[in-house]
């Protein structure tokens, strides 16, 4: 008779917003919840509202920062009212839950505290987005904060082993303390999808927030420089940090280019994706472009979809081994480069055939959920 699976005792604490704004967050969660290894407890005080209000400037300051404060006190709070437990994980944002349950007296403070990273704060405000200078006081406090959070912390999870260098090198961590681990995204709704080519136009999209590191201007370049090619239709999906600095530079009426900047729901953009003949990446000549994986790599892999992206640390390490391509990838911030792949993507049927087939072969063999809960299970029960 086969003895009972002694299930792991897991908290997740944290201020973490269950949205499709954060699928790492929903579904990892999701992921823990299904899961015969864990017995699931979640303390969980959203620090972003889920409505949208129209306040602006120091109302909307004040309110944020208001609300952030309430939420991690009560986070705090409910945890010493549970009780002390032996495993607690804690989902992106984890930076200030972390460095709090660290500070606990030892009689209530877990024994285990496993803190999702995702992305640095202080990298993401200081050296991508540039929202303020290094040498900043808010900078340098940030950055302490951080270092605290994760030298307390028993494990800290990143997307991809070079996010690994970046953390250990930029807060003196050791490399035994941070572990890569796919993140876990919306397979309901982004699902394998057979890839039928269309013998009229070739369908390029690309999907995004446009922070730096996706490099839409080398995007738009290419649309610029394929004006002519009238069967190489481009769809964009997407605004932000530097869409007025495009705008400025590209012809609003280009033939080729159909621009929604309004964000679309999951199952919009996974019919996009469907339509889809080409799906683009990521471009930016920034550093943090060299060590990720974008959350639209993963979505268009699953999909099974033909996929062309900047050349990065990440990509060259994530195909090394590989015996096929899983996409086609170009010299980042190259607008001539990418639209001379898409050119040539479009003229042949047979190879966007093969991308496709292979992109889903890759989301198989090192991206899909199912990997990713394996890797977690391991990790927090100790084997």
């Amino acid at each position: 008779m086969l003895k009972p699976t002694v299930k792991t005792k897991l908290l997740v604490s944290g201020v973490h917003l269950d949205s499709e704004g954060y699928p790492n967050v929903r579904y990892r969660i999701r992921a823990f919840r299904k899961s015969q290894r864990f017995e699931l407890a979640e303390i969980n005080v959203p620090m972003w509202g889920g409505s949208k209000q129209l306040k602006r400037g120091r109302v909307r300051l004040m309110s944020d920062l208001f609300r952030a404060v309430f939420a991690h006190l009560s986070v705090i709070i409910k945890y010493v009212i549970h009780g002390r437990v032996a495993l607690v994980y804690v989902p992106y944002p984890s930076v200030f839950i972390g460095l709090v349950l660290s500070l606990l007296p030892r009689v209530i403070r877990p024994n285990k505290v496993v803190l999702d990273a995702f992305i640095s704060l202080y990298d993401t405000v200081v050296n991508d987005r540039k929202l303020l200078a290094p040498d900043n006081w808010v900078s340098i406090l940030l950055k302490r904060l951080e270092k605290l959070a994760f030298t307390s912390a028993d494990i800290v999870i990143v997307d991809t082993p070079q996010n690994i260098y970046y953390l250990c090198e930029e807060f003196g961590l050791p490399e035994s303390k941070v572990v890569d681990i796919p993140l876990s995204t919306n397979e309901q709704n982004f699902r394998f999808q057979p890839y039928k080519t269309n013998n009229e136009v070739c369908r390029v999209l690309f999907v995004g927030t446009f922070i730096p590191l996706h490099g839409v201007d080398a995007i738009f370049e290419a649309v610029a420089l394929l004006r002519d090619c009238e069967h190489i239709q481009f769809r964009v999906v997407g605004s932000g940090q530097t869409s007025q600095a495009v705008e400025g530079k590209i012809e609003m009426d280009e033939p080729n280019l159909e621009w929604i900047p309004e964000w679309q729901t999951s199952d919009n953009l996974a019919s996009m994706i469907g339509e889809a003949d080409i799906c683009l990446g990521i471009f930016g000549a920034g550093k943090k472009t060299q060590r990720v994986c974008p959350l639209k790599i993963y979505n268009y892999a699953v999909c099974g979809r033909p996929i062309i992206t900047g050349e990065t640390a990440w990509s060259r390490y994530a195909t090394k081994d590989l015996a096929y391509k899983p996409f086609e990838t170009v010299p980042v911030n190259d607008g001539a480069a990418l639209a001379n792949r898409i050119k040539q993507l479009a003229n042949s049927r047979g190879r966007r055939q093969q991308l496709a087939k292979n992109s889903q072969r890759f989301y198989e063999e090192q991206l899909s959920n199912e990997i990713a809960l394996s890797r977690l299970e391991s990790l927090l029960c100790g084997n």
